[in-house]
């Protein structure tokens, strides 16, 4: 579960944004369904020797290891001690019931900020049809939540995905806790 709590909101802007991956794997048209049912996507990332110290504060690579291992994050450490990191997940899962698929991942934003970090796992790009397509149907089925003081927003992080509009505001304070629910679903 993902818990947000609105301290203060932006005096404008700054929407957080959710989309139900139930809804959005059912707009898929069949040919997205069948090609993310056969391809994952893998997401890559590059550290530099201090970059990587400064993220998981260690000057050790064997911990780097470790943490990412625990992660299912591939690690590739090159000659300068810089790393390659790689992360291969499905797009579209089984709901927690299984009774259902949900499209639920990072593409979207991540194609936004840094289209170069994403393509499917056998190497092959994410075509603009496939995310005009996709764009088209977050842009249909998004909601919007404007934020007011003393706001609570809950939403199961397995299924609903989440982000946020732009701001300018420097006082927005969102906080956001996630956590293991204590309750059946």
């Amino acid at each position: 579960m993902l818990w947000f709590f609105c301290a203060h909101p932006a005096s404008q802007d700054g929407a957080t944004i959710v989309c139900d991956g139930k809804l959005f794997f059912d707009e898929l048209s069949d040919s997205l369904k069948d090609l993310f049912s056969q391809k994952k996507l893998k997401y890559r990332g590059y550290l530099d020797k201090d970059a990587w110290r400064k993220r998981y504060k260690t000057d050790d690579l064997k911990v780097v290891e470790e943490i990412c291992k625990s992660n299912d994050v591939h690690l590739q450490i090159n000659e300068d001690e810089s790393i390659n990191l790689y992360y291969i997940c499905p797009a579209i899962h089984p709901s927690r019931t299984g009774e259902s698929m949900i499209f639920i991942n990072s593409l979207l934003p991540a194609m936004v900020i840094s289209p170069d970090i994403v393509s499917f796992d056998d190497g092959t790009d994410i075509n603009d049809q496939i995310m005009s397509e996709l764009n088209a149907i977050a842009e249909k089925i998004t909601a919007e939540i404007h934020w007011q003081k003393g706001d609570i927003l809950m939403v199961d992080n397995t299924r609903i995905m989440h982000g946020r509009r732009a701001f300018v505001d420097d006082k927005r304070d969102i906080y956001i806790r996630l956590c293991s629910p204590a309750f059946p679903y």
